[in-house]
C-alpha cells in the first residue's frame, strides 16, 4: 500500500512539476497537523495519516528536483548526496562562485602541471658537405650542382621536443572573480650531428661560391686524384642545436562571464620568451703533398632571441557533466632583442692564424644585435575530465608563433672571397658579409597534464 502511494505521488509530481513549483512559491507555510493526529500518539490511524503526509511531502520535493534537473538538460536525475557534474560547478543559482554546497574562500590556489610533446618549424641549412664519385677531377670534386649533398640543404631543428609547463594561480576574492597567476614552460631542444672522415676515398668537400672566380667552388677535405695519389685526408664534424626555448608569464585574470556551464575570463600581464640556436662546423685537413701539414678550421654561428612585452587574451571553459573544454587565446606584443654571433678560427700545425674559418671570415666575424618589434600569438585547447570538482586531467593542443626571429643557419653567406684564407688579407669583394636574416617561427604540439583548484 505504501509503495503504491509513493509511486503515485512521484508520477503526479513528475507531470505537475511546473504547477507544483508555482504553487510552492505562493502557498502559505505548511502547518503541523493539529487535533488527535498530533496530540494522541496512541491513535494508530492518526499516526499513519501523519506519516503518509510526511512521505508525500518528501517525495514531492524529490520529484520536483529531478524534473528541474531533466529540464535543465542533464539527461538524468541527480543522485542523492553526490555531485555528478563537477565540471559544471562554476557558479551557483545565488550568484556565488561555485562549490554550491560550501563557501568559497579567498586565497584559494589553482594551477596545472603539464608534459609537452612539441615540434618546431626549424631552420633551413644551406649545403655544407658534398661528395663526388671517385675519379672526379680535382677542379670539379665536391662542386655544386654536380656533386651530391651529404649534409645541408634541409631543415634542422624540426624534430619532436620534450618539455614541461607549470601554471600556478591564486584567487584574490571569495567569489573567484579575480586571480593572479604565472606560467613557466620550455622544451629540451633538438640536436642534429654529422660526422665523416676519409683518407681520400670517398671524396669529402665543403661547397661555396668563389666570388673571385665568380663560380661555384669547393674546399676539399679528403681527395685522391684519378691516378690514386693521396692529395688530402681529413674529417668534418657538424653540430646543430636548437635550445633554450623558455617562457615565463605573470598575469591578472578577471572574470567576464559565468554561469553553471560556461566561464570566460580576460587575461593581461607580462610575457618573456627566449629562443637560441647554434651551428658549428669543424674540419681537419692533412695535406699529404705539403709534408702532412695539418689545417684545422672552425665556423661558429649562434643566434639569440629574447622577448619582453605585454600580453592580453581570453580564457574560456565550456562544461557538461564531468567533462570540460578549455581554450586560451592570447597575444604577446613587445620588443625582441636579436643577437647573432659569428666566429671562425684556423690553426696550421697547431698555430692559430689571423684569418677565420671558411664561412666565418674577417668580413663577417663579429657580434650583431638589434631590437625588433614583434608579436607572439598563442592558442591552446584542452579537453578535461574532472575526477572531482577540485582535480581534473586533460589532453590538448597548443601552437604559438613568433612573427620575427633570427636563426643561426639563416645567417650563413656561401659567397666567399678565398683571398682571406690563412692570412686574412682581403683582395677583392668583401665576402662573406652579414645582414640580419629573419623569419617567422612556430612551435606546436600535444600537452597533457593534471589541474587542481583548492
Amino acid at each position: 500500500m505504501r509503495f503504491t502511494t509513493i509511486l503515485l505521488a512521484a508520477a503526479m509530481a513528475w507531470s505537475l512539476g511546473p504547477a507544483l513549483a508555482l504553487a510552492q512559491e505562493y502557498a502559505p507555510a505548511p502547518m503541523m497537523p493539529s487535533g488527535p493526529a498530533a496530540a494522541d500518539p496512541i491513535d494508530p490511524y492518526a499516526a499513519q495519516q501523519f506519516a503518509m503526509q510526511q512521505e508525500f511531502a518528501r517525495q514531492q520535493q524529490f520529484a520536483l528536483a529531478q524534473q528541474q534537473a531533466l529540464l535543465a538538460g542533464y539527461g538524468e536525475p541527480m543522485p542523492s548526496g553526490t555531485n555528478p557534474w563537477p565540471a559544471e560547478d562554476t557558479a551557483c543559482d545565488d550568484g556565488s562562485c561555485g562549490c554550491c554546497s560550501h563557501c568559497c574562500r579567498r586565497l584559494d590556489i589553482w594551477g596545472s602541471a603539464e608534459a609537452l610533446l612539441w615540434w618546431a618549424k626549424g631552420t633551413h641549412a644551406p649545403p655544407l658537405v658534398t661528395t663526388s664519385p671517385q675519379g672526379t677531377p680535382q677542379s670539379a670534386a665536391g662542386v655544386l650542382p654536380g656533386a651530391d649533398i651529404l649534409f645541408g640543404s634541409t631543415h634542422l631543428g624540426d624534430d619532436v621536443q620534450l618539455g614541461g609547463r607549470l601554471t600556478l594561480g591564486v584567487w584574490l576574492d571569495e567569489e573567484h572573480n579575480v586571480a593572479v597567476a604565472s606560467r613557466f614552460y620550455g622544451t629540451g631542444g633538438d640536436t642534429k650531428q654529422f660526422r665523416a672522415s676519409s683518407d681520400g676515398n670517398p671524396i669529402l668537400a665543403r661547397p661555396f661560391y668563389n666570388v673571385l672566380l665568380d663560380q661555384p667552388d669547393a674546399l676539399l677535405i679528403a681527395f685522391d686524384d684519378p691516378m690514386g695519389t693521396d692529395i688530402v685526408d681529413g674529417d668534418i664534424n657538424i653540430k646543430f642545436r636548437n635550445q633554450n626555448f623558455l617562457a615565463a608569464e605573470s598575469y591578472l585574470q578577471l572574470m567576464m562571464h559565468r554561469d553553471q556551464r560556461t566561464r570566460v575570463d580576460a587575461v593581461a600581464g607580462y610575457q618573456f620568451t627566449r629562443l637560441d640556436d647554434g651551428l658549428i662546423v669543424d674540419t681537419t685537413q692533412i695535406l699529404r703533398q705539403l709534408g702532412n701539414t695539418q689545417i684545422d678550421l672552425q665556423d661558429r654561428f649562434i643566434a639569440h632571441n629574447e622577448f619582453h612585452g605585454g600580453m592580453i587574451g581570453l580564457r574560456g571553459q565550456m562544461a557538461r557533466g564531468a567533462w570540460a573544454f578549455d581554450v586560451l587565446g592570447k597575444v604577446g606584443i613587445g620588443i625582441s632583442r636579436q643577437t647573432v654571433n659569428i666566429d671562425g678560427s684556423v690553426f696550421v700545425n697547431g698555430v692559430q692564424q689571423p684569418s677565420g674559418g671558411l664561412l666565418a671570415l674577417p668580413t663577417n666575424i663579429g657580434e650583431y644585435d638589434r631590437g625588433k618589434f614583434i608579436f607572439i600569438p598563442e592558442f591552446t585547447a584542452n579537453l578535461k575530465y574532472y575526477a572531482t570538482p577540485n582535480l581534473s586531467f586533460h589532453v590538448g593542443y597548443s601552437i604559438l608563433m613568433w612573427s620575427n626571429v633570427v636563426l643561426s643557419a639563416d645567417q650563413i653567406d656561401l659567397g666567399v672571397n678565398p683571398s682571406q684564407f690563412i692570412t686574412g688579407n682581403l683582395v677583392g669583394p668583401a665576402r662573406p658579409t652579414f645582414d640580419f636574416q629573419d623569419t617567422t617561427y612556430w612551435m606546436q604540439g600535444i600537452n597533457f597534464g593534471m589541474n587542481f583548484d583548492f
